[in-house]
């Protein structure tokens, strides 16, 4: 961790400035629910991606999909 300068090193307070990632929650293709249920996935699969297969679980739906996690 580098220290901000004018700052004392073993006596100051540790503050970070943390950048904000925002990930937008996956929904289903067919009616936009966010229901979903997971029923099979691959944690990694050798480049860090996750890969789960889908249901949603709206009563009127019901649409199987696959999720793909970067």
């Amino acid at each position: 961790m580098i220290e901000p300068p004018n700052e004392p090193g073993p006596n100051r307070m540790k503050r970070q400035c943390l950048t904000t990632i925002t990930v937008e929650r996956p929904r289903c293709p067919r009616c936009g629910g966010v229901r979903l249920r997971k029923y099979r996935s691959i944690r990694d699969q050798g480049d860090g991606s996750a890969l789960w297969w889908v249901r949603c679980e709206e009563a009127s739906c019901g649409h199987r999909f696959r999720v793909l996690l970067e």
